[in-house]
């Protein structure tokens, strides 16, 4: 007889999601996700961090799946230290870069070209905030040493400060696509990466339907993934997005989410496929 969760994979967002308000994975996330994985799961993460931010938390979580990084830039499997597909900005974006440089001067505006390099054309408050969480080292360049392929562009700024740069990019005829990953984090990219594309691909790597996948997102970021999902679920501290298109809301993030999924699955996993 097969194990319960055989054929079934489990996708979860990080921040606002799997990841508490301290930036921990609770006991009882890693307790249910280790039994998910122990009972047939496929277990993985889909985030916009890099390979930097989510490898500090692979000693921790039963991930044994490749993991989609940068919003849905990158699909990358750690075991194997290998990329599997990537998608790049297809437009040069030096000349918006140096308009909203020169334009909003709180702007901090950090370039990810891939493999935990990251590049700052400003630093403010929020970007010294986010190297500290996920530990990157970045080098601070000029508009010369942009580099010609980048993975993703983060705009960080306060939340009321960052509504007013989204809505001067709004009026560009813009080549890219805008998305917030957290409220204080406006990225630029590719107009064909998203978590849900990326998930896509996933599920032909590993040969796994759409219908047995299940996500768990809390961010714009996250609609396209638990839209196509064949269940997905919004936190309860989602973003009001998220939870119209959502099959199922959970609890708030620090109140063990993907726990809350994976109890849930223990009792509706037979009927749940769409």
């Amino acid at each position: 007889m097969g194990k319960q969760f055989s054929g079934f994979m489990l996708v979860c967002d990080m921040d606002g999601t799997l990841l508490n308000s301290k930036l921990e994975v609770s006991d009882e996330n890693a307790k249910a996700i280790e039994f998910f994985v122990d009972n047939g799961g496929i277990f993985t993460i889909a985030t916009g961090r890099m390979e930097l931010g989510v490898r500090r938390y692979l000693g921790i979580l039963p991930v044994n799946a490749p993991v989609i990084l940068y919003n849905g830039a990158l699909i990358y499997d750690f075991g194997k230290e290998e990329r599997l597909w990537d998608i790049y900005l297809e437009v040069d974006i030096s000349g918006i870069l140096k308009d909203l440089f020169n334009r909003f001067t709180y702007l901090g505006i950090e370039i990810f070209e891939g493999g935990d390099k990251v590049y700052l054309l400003r630093e403010n408050e929020e970007t010294e905030k986010h190297r500290k969480k996920e530990g990157f080292d970045p080098k601070v360049i000029t508009m010369d040493e942009i580099p010609d392929r980048v993975c993703k562009v983060i705009l960080t700024a306060n939340p009321k400060s960052l509504l007013e740069v989204e809505n001067y990019l709004k009026g560009k005829d813009k080549k890219f696509r805008m998305v917030y990953s957290e409220k204080q984090f406006l990225e630029i990219l590719s107009t064909e990466v998203s978590k849900g594309r990326a998930l896509r691909e996933l599920s032909q790597i590993m040969g796994i339907p759409m219908r047995n996948i299940i996500s768990i997102g809390d961010n714009q970021n996250d609609i396209e993934m638990v839209e196509i999902s064949g269940t997905g679920f919004a936190v309860e501290n989602a973003q009001p997005d998220l939870l119209k298109v959502a099959d199922y809301c959970s609890v708030h993030h620090d109140n063990h989410a993907a726990a809350y999924v994976v109890n849930w699955l223990k009792k509706n996993i037979s009927r749940r496929i769409k």
